[in-house]
C-alpha cells in the first residue's frame, strides 16, 4: 500500500502542474494582437507544448502503474473490508478511462496554424484532462487508505497549533473549492473528505470533526440559494470551526443523471445568486427570506451548537467573501477570516438589517464617503474610522484587476478588513476595473438601475427555460427602447460611454464610433442593424470574458497568491 500511495503522489503533482501550465498559457494569451505580441508567441508554445507532452506521458504512465498496482494489492485488511479493494480498483479503473477518453478527444481536435489558435488549442487540451475530477478520484483513494490503515499515515510529533489550518493558503483553497465539487464526493461525508485533508496539511489526527450543512439544516437556504458549509474540529485539544461561504453558482451537479434536470438546476441556481447579487449588493436592498438572512440564521445555529471555546473563522470566495465581511460587520461572528475575490458590503442593505449599527449623523456621513466619484485611500482611512472598528482579523485577498472588484466602484459599498491586491510584474491585462474613469454618476446608477428592473422583470421565473424566456423578451424590449431613443443627445452619450468602457477593458477589439442619425432608420433585424452602425460590435473578444472568468474563479485566481500583495490602506 506505501508504493500506492507514493504512486497516488505523485501523480496527483503531476494534475498540479497542469493546472499551473493552464494558469500559464492563460497568462501569455494575447489580447491585442499587435506584432510584438504575436512574434512572442512561437517560442512561448514551444516552451508549453513540451511541458504538456511531458506531463501527459507521466500522467499516463503513473494512471497505468496505480491500476496494476490496485488491482494487484494484498492486504489481509481486505478480509475485514471486503469493499475496499473493489472500491480502489473502481477509482483507478475511473482515472484510466478519463486518461483514455482524453487521448481519444484530442486526437480528433482540429490542428490549428496560426499560433493564437495553437495556444487555445493547447488550453483545451489541458483542461480537457479533466484536472479537477482525476484530483478527486486520486483524493478519494487516499481518503479510503487513510480510513481504513492510518497507521501508512506518518504523523508528526508536534501538536497542533491554533489557526495553523487557516493560515494555510491551499488548506483554505481546497475547503472552499470542495463546496463547488461536493458531487465528485458523493460516495463520502464531508468529515470523511476533512479527516484525510487535515492530516495532508498538518500531519496531526483530528480527534472530533463535525459538518453543519445549511441546506440540510436550514429548508429556507435552498429556497433563496444560500449555500454553506461548517466544520467543527478538534486537533489536539484545540476546537476550531470553519465556515465556508458558496460564491455564485457556476457548476453543474453531475450527481444528476438527467441533462434537462441538471441544466435546469444550474440556471435556477445562478439565478438565484444573481438575484441575491444585484439587489442586495449592486443595489443595496434586503428583503425578509434573502441570502443574507438565511447566513445569519445560520451563524445563529452554529453559536449555538458547537462547544464552548471553539472559535469560528469565516471563508468565502466572490459572493462568499461578501457574506464574511457583511456578518463580522453585523455581528461581528468570526474569530479571524479570510476572503478571496471577494463582493463587497453595501452599507444601504447593512443599515435595513441592522439600523442600530450607527447613528443617524453616522450612517449619512458614511453614505456621503461612499457615494464619491472616486474613493481615494484618504476616504477610505475615513470610512474605516467611522465603522466600529477596524477588523484587523478579516483579510480579503483579490487579483487587483478582477471582475468583482467592479462593484466596489458602485455607491455605499465597502469592504471589511484588510485589502490584499494581487497582480503580476510587467504583464498587460486589460480589464478596467474603475468605473468611475469611465462612466458618470448618472451612467452608474443606470447601470444600477438596468439590473435592477432585469430582476424585478425576472422574480415570476420559476424555470429554468422561463428564465431564459424572460431575460430575452426584457432585452429585446430594452434595446428596442434604445432605438428609439438612439438619436437623443443623452442617450448617445449614454451608449458611447458604456461601449468605450468595454473597449478599453479588452470585451471589444474595435473601438465603438460615435452614434450617427442613421440607427434609428427600419433595418432587417435588430441585431444586424446594431451591426451595421457600430462595426465593434462585431470585434466582441470572448478570449477576454473567458480570461476574466477564469482569473476570477479559485483554480485561476490561486496562482496570484504566490506574489507580495499590495495592501490596501
Amino acid at each position: 500500500m506505501k508504493e500506492l500511495l507514493k504512486s497516488l503522489d505523485k501523480l496527483n503533482r503531476i494534475y498540479d502542474q497542469f493546472d499551473l501550465l493552464n494558469f500559464r498559457a492563460h497568462k501569455v494569451m494575447p489580447l491585442t494582437f499587435n506584432k510584438k505580441d504575436s512574434k512572442k508567441l512561437l517560442p512561448q508554445n514551444k516552451r508549453l507544448y513540451f511541458s504538456y507532452s511531458y506531463l501527459d506521458k507521466e500522467k499516463t504512465r503513473l494512471t497505468n502503474l496505480i491500476l496494476s498496482q490496485a488491482i494487484d494489492l494484498k492486504d489481509p485488511l481486505f478480509k475485514q473490508n471486503k469493499e475496499l479493494h473493489p472500491a480502489l480498483i473502481d477509482k483507478a479503473l475511473k482515472l484510466k478511462n478519463i486518461d483514455e477518453t482524453h487521448k481519444k478527444e484530442i486526437s480528433e481536435l482540429p490542428n490549428r496554424n496560426r499560433k493564437i489558435n495553437k495556444l487555445k488549442r493547447l488550453i483545451t487540451m489541458i483542461e480537457d484532462e479533466n484536472i479537477g475530477l482525476c484530483q478527486g478520484y486520486l483524493t478519494q483513494m487516499k481518503v479510503l487508505l487513510y480510513q481504513n490503515k492510518d497507521s501508512l499515515f506518518i504523523e508528526r510529533t508536534q501538536k497542533y497549533q491554533a489557526k495553523e489550518l487557516l493560515d494555510d493558503a491551499d488548506f483554505r483553497m481546497k475547503l472552499m473549492q470542495f463546496d463547488y465539487d461536493r458531487y465528485l464526493y458523493e460516495d463520502f461525508t464531508p468529515e470523511n473528505f476533512l479527516n484525510y485533508l487535515i492530516f495532508e496539511k498538518v500531519q496531526r489526527h483530528a480527534s472530533f470533526i463535525k459538518s453543519y450543512d445549511a441546506r440540510v439544516l436550514l429548508p429556507e437556504a435552498e429556497q433563496c440559494g444560500f449555500s454553506g458549509i461548517a466544520y467543527e474540529v478538534e486537533i489536539d485539544g484545540i476546537r476550531e470551526c470553519y465556515v465556508t461561504f458558496k460564491g455564485t453558482e457556476a457548476d453543474m451537479d453531475y450527481t444528476e443523471n438527467s441533462r434537462s434536470k441538471r441544466l435546469e438546476k444550474f440556471l435556477l441556481e445562478g439565478y438565484k445568486d444573481w438575484n441575491y447579487n444585484v439587489k442586495a449588493i449592486l443595489v443595496g436592498t434586503s428583503e425578509e427570506l434573502d441570502q443574507l438572512a438565511v447566513a445569519r440564521k445560520f451563524i445563529d445555529y452554529l453559536q449555538k451548537s458547537i462547544q464552548d471555546k471553539c472559535f469560528i473563522y469565516g471563508l468565502g470566495h466572490s459572493l462568499g467573501g461578501h457574506f464574511v465581511q457583511t456578518l463580522q460587520l453585523t455581528d461581528d461572528c468570526f474569530k479571524a477570516g479570510y476572503t478571496l475575490n471577494s463582493a463587497p458590503v453595501n452599507l444601504k442593505q447593512v443599515q435595513e438589517v441592522t439600523p442600530e449599527l450607527f447613528d443617524e449623523q453616522t450612517w449619512n456621513k458614511l453614505f456621503e464617503l461612499t457615494n464619491q466619484k472616486t474613493v481615494t485611500n484618504i476616504l477610505n482611512r475615513e470610512i474605516k474610522h467611522l465603522l466600529p472598528r477596524e477588523y484587523p482579523e478579516i483579510i480579503n485577498q483579490s487579483f487587483e484587476q478582477d471582475l468583482t472588484q467592479v462593484f466596489y466602484e458602485i455607491p455605499y459599498t465597502i469592504w471589511v478588513g484588510q485589502k490584499w491586491e494581487y497582480n503580476l510584474n510587467t504583464w498587460k491585462y486589460p480589464f478596467k476595473h474603475h468605473l468611475a474613469s469611465y462612466l458618470t454618476e448618472s451612467e452608474i446608477h443606470s447601470y444600477q438601475h438596468f439590473f435592477a428592473q432585469l430582476f424585478n422583470y425576472l422574480q415570476d421565473s420559476t424555470t429554468g427555460p422561463q428564465v431564459m424566456r424572460n431575460t430575452l423578451g426584457f432585452m429585446r424590449a430594452r434595446v428596442k427602447i434604445l432605438q428609439d431613443d438612439i438619436d437623443k443627445p443623452e442617450t448617445a452619450e449614454f451608449f458611447y460611454d458604456y461601449s468605450n468602457y468595454l473597449y478599453e477593458s479588452g470585451i471589444f477589439l474595435d473601438r465603438p464610433q460615435e452614434v450617427t442619425d442613421d440607427f434609428s432608420k427600419s433595418q432587417p433585424t435588430m441585431w444586424k442593424s446594431s451591426r451595421r452602425e457600430w462595426p465593434f460590435l462585431k470585434s466582441l473578444n470572448m478570449d477576454m470574458l473567458e480570461l476574466s472568468v477564469y482569473f476570477h474563479i479559485i483554480s485561476g485566481v490561486k496562482y496570484f497568491l504566490n506574489h507580495t500583495p499590495k495592501k490596501i490602506e
